[in-house]
């Protein structure tokens, strides 16, 4: 059973690990290596079962993480889990393959310590092909929906609200969106600070698991304008 911990940081970074061995260090360093001083953030690891090298990966970590260790459950209730034992009042996620960029957590830290009226926080984003290295910005200024679940800061009383991310869908992250935006205001920083990274296991080159999730959102909310096409 997870125990919920008190509250005591401003933000926490959920990353959630299930067999990323050879990505993981790399995303807890990102995290790491924040502009953001060290003492208003926790990084909360959800090791979902990992059967690689992960655990050992993390051990050398320690000191300057937090990991819950649970049986595979999946990615989705690996996150709410690192929500219901986030100490932050902020959240924002990022995936044990993806990594940050340093300013990210400074620049939505500061618009939500400033800014009441403002719920949650986005940015542009940079997608790196791992096999052949090329990478793009995708923009989020015109359509939100060209977000990932990774690099958007919630207030964490919203994400409760909301009853956290639908473990019935594929792609619970846009299902939160339209939730979220129906009674909250969002603000988007219209820089590129993180990098998400495509590889073969990416639940997004499975082009029939995508088609799955798209109909899912359909289904649940009719036409929904600018929902992003993976292909």
């Amino acid at each position: 059973m997870l125990l919920v911990r008190k509250m005591e940081k401003k933000v926490t970074v959920i990353i959630r690990n299930y067999n990323q061995g050879a990505f993981i260090g790399k995303a807890i360093d990102s995290a790491l290596n924040q502009v953001l001083p060290s003492h208003l953030y926790e990084i909360l690891v959800i090791d979902d079962g990992s059967t690689d090298g992960s655990p050992d990966i993390l051990e050398t970590y320690r000191n300057k993480i937090g990991v819950i260790t649970q049986q595979h459950k999946g990615a989705i209730p690996a996150l709410n889990s690192g929500i219901a034992n986030a100490r932050g009042e902020y959240i924002i996620l990022l995936d044990a393959d993806d990594t940050f960029e340093p300013e990210i957590l400074s620049q939505m830290f500061n618009i939500l310590e400033r800014e009441r009226g403002v719920s949650f926080v986005y940015c542009d984003y940079y997608e790196k092909d791992i096999e052949t290295d090329e990478a793009k910005v995708f923009s989020l200024k015109d359509n939100i929906f060209n977000s990932v679940a990774v690099g958007i800061m919630f207030r964490k009383g919203i994400l409760e609200e909301a009853g956290g991310y639908d473990e019935s869908l594929i792609f619970p992250e846009y299902d939160l969106l339209i939730k979220v935006m129906k009674k909250y205001k969002g603000k988007y920083i219209p820089r590129p600070l993180f990098t998400r990274y495509r590889h073969k296991d990416s639940i997004t080159a499975d082009t029939d698991k995508v088609r799955a999730g798209m109909q899912q959102l359909y289904d649940r909310y009719g036409k929904i304008k600018g929902l992003r096409d993976y292909r």
